[in-house]
């Protein structure tokens, strides 16, 4: 049996491949461009913390970022799994993250500049209590995945974060990419359709497990300008369909009265059978 959840742009796969466990395992798939920490600011974005954020509520996206996501992890439904795919992130902003959520947390990812620390992450966030690491790698988009390294004529550098996890009560295991930097909309988005090996969650969600007002993920910091649907949840493989979904939501952006990032989180609650 296999399942995939992908999520794209910037996007999240989880390919189940528990092949000898019996039952069930529920899991919440999140991807979240959470927009790196940036010295030059877009108009309209505040920045991620500095010295002054303790004055007031609406000048810091730090706070709110770590809300949304121990929301999202402390709704999770009773006995799921929660892998979280983030994006744009910067080793400052994943350690206050991870502080932020707690100690329970751990990571798999790293920078794209060095293979360590420097530049943006595309981490994968899980509970150690409820997932074992099987496997994990790196590998840059590029002829030569294996090193730090720029693809096909790219102005950055590109990556994809793999870890192969087990359910610590389940045994269910699946295969986590997450990836950056590839925009997966237009013919992308229909060719993918169109290969019969996955589906997008939302088209599968049925009007009632579709939550909330909002249907596209990317705003920029500027009220009022054109939104779009560029960040995705698959499921695949269409031809085996061992999984069920439960829901599928878009999130707010936005608190006290700031947009706490360009991108909105998706979230979706499925079951591997």
């Amino acid at each position: 049996m296999k399942f995939s959840v992908v999520v794209a742009p910037l996007a999240l796969l989880l390919n189940a491949v528990a092949i000898s466990a019996q039952g069930t395992q529920a899991v919440r798939a999140v991807t979240f461009n959470i927009r790196y920490d940036a010295g030059s600011r877009e108009s309209g974005e505040k920045p991620w913390w500095d010295a002054f954020c303790w004055a007031s509520a609406s000048r810091c996206r730090q706070p709110h970022v770590i809300n949304q996501l121990s929301q999202i992890a402390a709704g999770a439904p009773s006995g799921a799994v929660t892998v979280i795919g983030l994006q744009e992130v910067l080793n400052n902003q994943l350690n206050d993250i991870k502080n932020g959520l707690g100690s329970g947390w751990s990571h798999i990812g790293v920078g794209r500049d060095d293979g360590r620390t420097n530049g943006e992450f595309s981490p994968i966030l899980y509970r150690p209590a409820a997932l074992r690491v099987l496997f994990s790698e790196t590998k840059w988009l590029s002829p030569t995945p294996d090193v730090v390294s720029f693809g096909w004529g790219a102005g950055s550098r590109r990556v994809v974060t793999l870890a192969v996890f087990e359910s610590v009560t389940t045994g269910k295991r699946f295969i986590t990419p997450t990836r950056t930097s590839t925009t997966l909309a237009g013919d992308a988005y229909q060719t993918l359709l169109n290969s019969g090996y996955a589906q997008d969650l939302y088209n599968l969600a049925t009007p009632a497990q579709r939550i909330g007002p909002y249907g596209n993920t990317y705003t920029t910091f500027t009220a009022g300008a054109p939104t779009s649907r560029i960040d995705f949840i698959w499921l695949g493989p269409v031809a085996d369909r061992r999984y069920s979904v439960q829901r599928y939501e878009i999130l707010s952006n936005e608190a006290s009265g700031m947009l706490f990032s360009d991108h909105r989180a998706v979230v979706g609650d499925v079951t591997l059978l």
